[in-house]
């Protein structure tokens, strides 16, 4: 009988009960946890995206402490007699709404930068997303506390905007770069692997692109940083967008010393050689020699010839071995050979 009693004194000890429902609740969510882990996870390892993964690795955490958050109100609140009911209300409110908090927050910048690296290609974009997304959501939270808490918001609004104002004075050019930078990625003017050409030593492939800043490798291997309000407001040309191939234009000037019919010739010719065996040369579309101008200085004189050659490369990395190819064949053929016979024309008794 003793024991019987002493056993319904201790069950009946709001302390005991209280513990042993937060007890309870740490068991419930490793249960959970595990049941999610072990079944769920094995379905989605199966399929071909990752997002189902990272939403279950996001939403497994929240719910394991959402259980907890939600026996252990109920456990505080037998331990402690409903004394202070509303300020453990207020307490769990607010672990409540910051919980909330993250998971918004990483759904939010998980699939803005999901997007931006799959239709963008954009590398370190994401990163900035992400952090402006969590200062604005937790922004949000704070603010729902304090309008919970009956605190007026509106002289700390004011406060933030006159703090803005002065912070967007001090940081206009950081700001302009920032707004450029949103805009490019917008509007798709570049992307990252184009191959582009601003001008002023612009000239290069997009390696990077931040809010504030592009990476461009240029021909000689170096990085330049470029603002972005200089690719935003100034005219680029984009040579790789939407194109398995670039077209290189050479242009040639020559005398007329022979017949023009016969120089074309030539010139498709030495082409031809440089097309068959210069590697990086784009073989499926055949090059052109084109005709562009024959100006007559004088009637005593051979008219100057101007010649464009157009081919095709694979990759603007070819585009001076290619052009040097050809230019190299075309002075040996007419300059060098020129050369060697009036050499030999010359007479020296």
């Amino acid at each position: 009988m003793d024991s019987l009693y002493y056993l319904n004194i201790f069950w009946n000890s709001l302390i005991v009960r209280g513990t042993l429902l937060i007890l309870l609740s740490i068991i419930l969510a490793y249960l959970i946890d595990y049941l999610i882990w072990y079944y769920v996870k094995r379905i989605t390892i199966r399929t071909n995206t990752h997002i189902d993964d990272f939403l279950v690795t996001v939403l497994t955490t929240p719910i394991h402490w959402l259980i907890i958050i939600l026996f252990s109100k109920r456990a505080i609140l037998m331990i402690l007699n409903y004394q202070y009911i509303q300020t453990i209300d207020w307490s769990f409110k607010i672990i409540l709404i910051f919980l909330i908090s993250c998971v918004v927050s990483r759904l939010l910048s998980f699939f803005i930068g999901h997007w931006l690296e799959v239709h963008k290609r954009a590398q370190k974009i994401p990163q900035y997303i992400s952090n402006i997304v969590a200062v604005i959501i937790f922004l949000i939270a704070i603010t729902i506390i304090l309008v919970m808490f009956k605190i007026s918001v509106t002289p700390l609004i004011t406060s933030f905007g006159i703090a803005g104002l002065v912070v967007g004075l001090a940081l206009q050019n950081t700001l302009i770069n920032f707004i450029a930078g949103i805009k490019i990625i917008s509007e798709e003017k570049i992307k990252i692997g184009d191959f582009i050409d601003g001008g002023n030593e612009i000239k290069g492939v997009v390696e990077d692109m931040s809010l504030n800043s592009t990476r461009i490798r240029n021909l000689n291997n170096n990085i330049i940083i470029v603002p972005n309000s200089k690719i935003s407001d100034g005219s680029i040309i984009n040579y790789a967008r939407n194109d398995t191939k670039i077209r290189l234009v050479v242009p040639v000037t020559l005398i007329a010393d022979k017949p023009i019919d016969e120089i074309k010739e030539k010139l498709t010719q030495i082409t031809y050689e440089v097309f068959n065996t210069e590697e990086g040369v784009y073989k499926k579309k055949d090059p052109e020699v084109w005709l562009l101008s024959a100006e007559h200085f004088n009637s005593m004189l051979s008219p100057v010839l101007k010649f464009n050659i157009l081919i095709n490369i694979i990759s603007y990395r070819y585009e001076f071995s290619v052009m040097d190819a050809i230019l190299v064949k075309i002075s040996k053929e007419f300059w060098d050979k020129k050369h060697k016979n009036n050499n030999k024309k010359i007479d020296f008794d």
